[in-house]
């Protein structure tokens, strides 16, 4: 499969690894959700701050929501000037007239 390097194909390889990073990091806190048996000592700690808190799975929670947004934005953007830059701002338009 040849792989087109268009925009739109970059942000759906993001989406899809911002959402495997988040089930990858998420599992760990909703098995320890299921399972309360936590060990104990300094592994204990490690293991309840770092992996099953959850607070890592933010990152690609967030990244998944700000590339689903930039691609409706983009799918928007190709709907409403579907051949090309047609009423985009450019140089000559942001122009300040004093």
């Amino acid at each position: 499969m040849i792989f087109h390097r268009t925009p739109i194909n970059y942000l759906l390889v993001n989406l899809a690894v911002a959402d495997a990073m988040y089930a990858a990091l998420i599992t760990p806190h909703v098995f320890f959700m299921i399972v309360p048996i936590h060990p104990g000592g300094a592994v204990g700690i490690v293991l309840c701050k770092l992996v099953s808190s959850g607070y890592s799975a933010w990152i690609p929670a967030t990244s998944s929501v700000v590339s689903l947004v930039v691609i409706a934005a983009e799918r928007y953007f190709a709907v409403i000037y579907p051949f090309g830059n047609v009423g985009k701002l450019t140089k000559r338009k942001l122009k300040v007239r004093h």
